[in-house]
């Protein structure tokens, strides 16, 4: 592979962002108490994961 090409994601950051999302206003609408605390650690955690990587990739 050259250094100019980039391998393709199977979905895009801004669409990822959006699922994530949608997966905490479930999360919202469904749990309480621990597993919605719980829940949403997760999906921040995934979230910010995607954040960091994105960025990562534009500045290489």
């Amino acid at each position: 592979m050259s250094e100019t090409e980039r391998p393709q994601s199977v979905i895009g950051f801004r669409t990822a962002l959006i699922l994530y999302a949608v997966l905490a206003i479930a999360a919202l609408a469904s749990l309480k108490g621990t597993f919605l605390a719980l829940a949403l650690i997760i999906i921040l955690g995934l979230a910010a994961k995607s954040v960091i990587h994105h960025y990562r990739e534009r500045l290489e």
